[in-house]
């Protein structure tokens, strides 16, 4: 069955699409005309409006749009959203995956498919952020918690992989954790987000049933970045709960960039130079949390007032671990061992062994930790990071 609210999202996009589709095509067709005839190049250097030269065929079609939008928002926007039935596995995944592709986009066009930032618990049922509700939910609440933090495109969905061999599960069977699963925007800018999780990282603690000795967290991917970003923006005004977090790890996080972000960047800035291939660039209409993954950007200081699709050099703050936690890297390669061509090339095949390991020409931005505390998984790729059995048991015997 289709929700109301998928339907509504669904439907919007697809005029946003169609209108971007629109905008090309114009793009294409007054640069052809522009070259064919010297007159129209010339009221370029004029500095004639472009609007005033605008053909009225694509002028009616986003006219079009236009309306139909406003029509869809007038007939769907009545509908309640807690009439909702309950999404299945699969929908989530698909709207997880729309998030990280144009996920600022939905939340600026306030489309219904825009995921809003939630903890979910072990049965996937999602928190509400008050104490009477926490009680019930967690009737035997421990002093421990464990934050899951998924990364680009995914969602909390993931953590259970391929094998059903669920982390956070084997982390309260194993040392009594109470598991949370964060589900969020992966397009938004991983700052925003992690000044978010910081604020709710606050609010779980002060609602929690009982009072919490420690909070872990683990992130993989993306999402070692949204919790990089969140210590950050927590500890700069030490909120209370940055004192509970005595241990963190990353699982296959690009500290310092993703190397197929960086070639999509580059692709797109070449395209820009050529004035026919410049409008279907179309790595500049991925999200901002995309964008964020070139060079690793965990602040609003490292993209403000910077056009992304520009080139331009590793200009980010230096951002530090938090301060009193102690931190755990692992990361994967494809090759049979770390040192071969192909492991240093590629590692997990999104995510190369230095990034992953925090490694950094710049010793300002290079990350510290004990060699003990760093470990490589040979012939794993970057999603089976969440799932594997051996990585399972080095973070368990790390966490004893």
């Amino acid at each position: 069955m289709v929700s109301v609210k998928s339907l509504h999202g669904s439907a919007q996009l697809l005029l946003d699409v169609a209108g971007g589709v629109t905008r090309i095509a114009e793009r294409t067709h007054r640069t052809i005309v522009r070259e064919i005839n010297p007159l129209n190049r010339l009221r370029d250097i004029a500095g004639v409006p472009s609007k005033e030269r605008e053909g009225q065929t694509y002028r009616f079609i986003q006219s079009t749009m236009s309306s139909l939008q406003q029509g869809l928002h007038r007939s769907l926007d009545g509908f309640s959203a807690d009439d909702e039935p309950t999404h299945s596995v699969h929908s989530e995944k698909v709207a997880a995956a729309l998030n990280g592709v144009c996920g600022d986009h939905l939340e600026a066009s306030n489309n219904p498919l825009a995921i809003t930032m939630h903890f979910r618990n072990s049965q996937g049922a999602k928190l509400r952020p008050d104490s009477s509700s926490m009680g019930a939910t967690f009737p035997n609440a421990g002093p421990r918690i464990v934050v899951l933090v998924h990364g680009l495109c995914l969602s909390h969905e993931y953590w259970k992989g391929h094998n059903e061999a669920d982390l956070g599960i084997e982390l309260q069977r194993a040392h009594g954790f109470t598991p949370l699963y964060l589900n969020y925007n992966t397009g938004r800018h991983i700052s925003s987000n992690g000044r978010e999780l910081s604020e709710q990282l606050q609010i779980l603690v002060d609602t929690w049933p009982v009072n919490v000795e420690e909070l872990l967290l683990i992130g993989h991917s993306m999402g070692g970045l949204v919790i990089r970003s969140a210590c950050w923006y927590g500890s700069e005004p030490k909120l209370p709960w940055t004192q509970l977090v005595k241990k963190a790890l990353y699982l296959g996080s690009p500290h310092h960039g993703a190397a197929l972000a960086k070639a999509g960047h580059l692709l797109t800035f070449v395209m820009h130079k050529f004035r026919y291939a410049s409008p279907f660039a179309l790595a500049q209409h991925t999200s901002a949390g995309i964008k964020d993954l070139r060079y690793g950007n965990l602040l609003d200081d490292d993209w403000e007032g910077i056009d992304q699709d520009e080139f331009h050099l590793d200009i980010r703050k230096p951002v530090p671990l938090l301060a009193g936690t102690r931190h755990y890297f692992l990361a994967a390669t494809i090759g049979d061992h770390p040192t071969d061509f192909s492991s240093t090339l590629v590692g997990d095949l999104l995510v190369r062994l230095d990034s992953a390991k925090g490694h950094h020409s710049d010793a300002l931005k290079k990350l510290r930790i004990r060699p003990e505390d760093c470990r490589v998984f040979e012939k794993l790729n970057h999603l089976a990071l969440l799932d594997n059995k051996v990585v399972h048991d080095q973070i368990v015997e790390w966490l004893v």
